[in-house]
């Protein structure tokens, strides 16, 4: 969290006029919640500065959903199901199916608050992201996540694939293999053929691995991807979150 701008010296940088949006993140607590109700005077603030605002949220109450939702141009929720690894890696006492109520709570309150607004744009204001190989770089609970989201049928999901980050207890974990990446790929297009693919900021900066996941995202027709110079002709360049891709 150390590259992130604190809320506290976050208005200077912004009264600059700069900047058209922000990530609004950090640290969850015990019950996997960010403390976004606590700031959000400054979030209005924001709001008010015509600043667009992409909120990781965690896992709010519904009451903080409804009551942040009217702020929030996107939230980001990370998505994960299988319940060993929500305990393990996130060491949370929290099911899957408490995040896939958070991701549809936020889903009503946008359609709610938008009025005429249709489904399938407050659907798209909920970008769920799904981390391959969350736990130690092993699929688990991937599958059952994709098809956990059939019914819901997400507007967009983020791809991420995980870093083995030196000091962390998955350190000195293999790399995803990339032949496991192309397998999670298949499957979430097979079940979820409407649904905007993106590969997120998060993934492994190995010689030939970023080109290697830029071929999948092609082929299986990502919307968009980070942190890879797309080599087509025809790719928009945003220099902005992932999820601000339209």
């Amino acid at each position: 969290l150390h590259h992130i701008v604190p809320v506290t010296a976050a208005r200077r940088v912004l009264e600059s006029g700069e900047y058209r949006s922000i990530l609004l993140s950090g640290g969850s607590d015990s019950h996997g919640r960010l403390p976004l109700m606590e700031h959000l005077a400054f979030i209005e603030w924001v709001h008010e500065q015509g600043i667009r605002i992409n909120a990781h949220v965690g896992l709010q109450s519904d009451e903080d959903v409804r009551a942040l939702s009217p702020y929030f141009d996107k939230v980001s929720l990370d998505y994960v199901w299988d319940d060993g690894t929500i305990h393990d890696v996130y060491h949370l006492q929290r099911s899957g199916a408490d995040y896939l109520h958070t991701a549809r709570g936020w889903v009503d309150a946008f359609w709610a608050a938008g009025g005429s607004e249709a489904l399938r744009s407050a659907k798209q204001r909920v970008n769920l992201h799904l981390t391959i190989g969350l736990k130690g770089g092993v699929v688990v609970g991937e599958y059952a996540a994709i098809d956990s989201l059939i019914a819901f049928q997400p507007a967009s999901l983020v791809f991420l694939v995980l870093i083995p980050t030196e000091g962390t207890v998955y350190g000195n974990v293999s790399v995803v293999p990339i032949d496991a990446v192309e397998s999670v790929f298949a499957y979430a297009r097979l079940k979820l053929r409407a649904t905007d693919f993106v590969l997120g900021c998060m993934h492994p900066r190995v010689a030939g691995y970023s080109e290697q996941l830029e071929h999948l995202a092609g082929q299986y027709q990502f919307r968009g991807v980070v942190g890879v110079k797309s080599s087509a002709e025809d790719a928009e360049q945003v220099e902005e979150c992932c999820v601000f891709y339209k």
